[in-house]
Order: structure tokens, then C-alpha cells, then sequence
């Protein structure tokens, strides 16, 4: 099947997006930095990680960070309605630089129509140009199965109603966290389809003559038993960030790294180590824009609530392959 190919090409260089020290490093090897904020010592001298702080991290949960191609505006996972059990998708913009850390107060993104109460939307990716926004809803009417990709066009300012992205995206399983490779041509997700390996596992499609091709599994090196899931390009795009409950991390979810060779063999996963790992949940990273910051949704203590949005400058870790 045939499906529209226009709305990826603007979802590309601020969706690239994002997880490891060679080897697992033991906890008690190597002691996690402790957490700090913008305010607590001069941002260069800044070598843990810093949250986000109060006025986008809340006692509920926040996460899944994408970013207009100005690096301006942030679409993020939120819990902000009192009593609402479920995820929305909510949008803040930045008011001085990303180290000063001064954002305007989240809005739900269009509620009724993208963000609604009967359902729970989550994994936002934002275009570079703002006009198209990609994520992922559970039990949407029209969709394929429990959670499946959309995507909404903003019209003169007003989103309008979202598109199921049909196959080889969706499936009657579950599918999410959905990114593209820099040119567009190439897109990875996360799937319980049929020929995986585990739970969640990693998948990925390339288009050609406009046409995205028949899905691929990424393989046992990148998939396990276990979930696999938000698989972020590295700038190159020779690399994909990726979060895992495998074992043999510092706890909970831990952040990694894969990298393909010349054949286009994705090798094992490797572990981001301390400074993005910690003995609680860490996971589903990404980039500003620019990519000089690396981003995080960590429950690590000195969070505000279950999992807060933190950051590390990428040239930290974007050694570690």
C-alpha cells in the first residue's frame, strides 16, 4: 500500500533525536554524579546532569522531548490535568537560552482534538517548521489496533484532526516512538509486531521512489527479550540511541547506544554509563536541534515527581559507541 510521503520530509532535522560507557559499568565502580541545577555551579563547569526545573517538571510524570527547528518552542509528555490518569502532549517555549532554563508555562496542545480525555497521547515529534506533529495515542477511534501512530497539520494556526499513519507503520499491535533519519529516507519505530525478538522491539523502513518498503526487524543485537524502544539517530546517523529494560544496567530503564558498520550491521548495544544511567528509570532521549544537548526523562533523585525532562551537554557521552 501507497501511503503520503510529504508530511516526513519536514519531520526530520530537529527529530533527531536519541542512549552507553563501553562495557557495563558497575554502580559501585562508578559512583553516579549527583544531580545539579542550571543555578548550582557555572553552566561550563556543568558535569551532571541538570533538570529542567518546576516550571515544566511537575510531582506527575514529563518526558518524550522534541523541539521546532529554532530550538524555540518544545513539544513534550505531560500530566497536567487533576484527576486525569492518562498522558497528553503538552507545548512550552523557551524565553532566554536553554541553560537559563526559562520556559513559559506548558499548554495542552490542542485539547478536544490532538490531547482528548478519553485517550492517552504521548511521543510527540514536531516538524522542524512546526506545521506537522507526529505521536503516538491509545484506542484512538479509526486506528489500526491498542496504540498506533498519527499525525496533525497546523492550518493557520489551528490543528486540525489527526491522521492514522496506516502501514507499515501500524499494525493490530502495538506501535510507537517513531523518528526519522536526516533525510528523510529512513525511518525507525518501535513495535510488538509479529518477528520480533521480546516485547518491544525496534524496526525500521527505508523509502524508495516515495514509497516506504516492507518493515525490518534491527536485529538481536539491538533487540532482546526484554523491551527495546526509542530508537534516536545520532547526528551522523550512523548511531541510534536507544532505551532497554535489559539487564545489566545501573536499574530500571537505562539509555544506550548502537552503531551500524559499513554493511549496515546494527552491533550490540552499549551502555551510556553513569553520567545519563542511574538506579532508577532513565530513558527515551534526544537533541536540541543543534545537538549540543542531550535530553532525558530520568525518575533519578532530585526529581520533582515519577520522571522528570534532564539534560547533559551530547559532547559528554557522544563518544561512547
Amino acid at each position: 500500500m501507497k501511503i503520503r510521503t510529504d508530511f516526513f520530509r519536514t519531520a526530520v532535522l530537529s527529530l533527531l533525536t536519541g542512549l552507553l560507557v563501553a562495557g557495563c559499568a558497575s554502580k559501585e565502580a562508578i559512583p553516579p554524579p549527583a544531580p545539579v541545577t542550571a543555578k548550582a555551579a557555572p553552566l561550563k563547569q556543568v558535569t551532571a546532569p541538570v533538570n529542567l526545573g518546576p516550571v515544566i517538571n511537575s510531582k506527575l510524570g514529563q518526558g518524550e522531548v522534541s523541539f521546532t527547528g529554532d530550538g524555540k518552542t518544545m513539544y513534550f509528555r505531560c500530566q497536567v490535568r487533576p484527576g486525569r490518569a492518562h498522558n497528553d502532549i503538552c507545548v512550552s517555549r523557551l524565553i532566554d537560552t536553554f541553560e537559563e532554563g526559562r520556559w513559559t508555562a506548558p499548554e495542552i496542545v490542542a485539547p478536544g482534538v490532538i490531547s482528548l480525555t478519553e485517550t492517552g497521547e504521548l511521543e510527540p515529534v514536531i516538524s522542524p517548521d512546526g506545521k506537522t506533529l507526529f505521536f503516538m495515542s491509545f484506542n484512538r477511534p479509526g486506528g489500526y489496533g491498542g496504540s498506533d501512530i498519527w499525525y496533525s497539520e497546523n492550518v493557520n494556526g489551528v490543528w486540525q484532526a489527526p491522521k492514522n499513519l496506516g502501514p507499515p507503520f501500524n499494525t493490530p499491535f502495538a506501535d510507537h516512538c517513531l523518528f526519522f533519519s536526516a533525510d528523510g529516507n529512513e525511518a525507525f519505530w518501535t513495535s510488538t509486531r509479529p518477528g520480533g525478538y521480546g516485547g518491544n522491539d525496534i524496526w525500521t523502513s527505508r523509502k524508495v521512489n516515495g514509497v516506504w518498503q516492507p518493515p525490518v526487524n534491527l536485529g538481536p543485537n539491538v533487540n532482546s527479550p526484554h523491551n527495546d524502544h526509542h530508537s534516536i539517530p545520532s547526528p551522523d546517523g550512523k548511531s541510534l540511541y536507544v532505551t532497554s529494560t535489559r539487564p545489566g544496567g545501573f536499574g530500571g530503564q537505562d539509555n544506550y547506544v548502537t552503531t551500524r558498520d559499513e554493511t549496515g550491521t546494527w552491533g550490540p548495544l552499549v551502555n551510556l554509563g553513569p553520567l545519563v544511567n542511574s538506579d532508577k528509570e532513565d530513558l527515551c532521549p534526544s537533541f536540541t536541534p543543534d545537538f549540543r544537548v542531550f535530553i532525558f526523562e530520568s525518575g533519578r533523585a532530585g526529581s520533582y515527581g515519577s520522571t522528570d525532562i534532564w539534560w547533559v551537554y551530547y559532547d559528554r557521552i557522544k563518544h561512547i559507541r
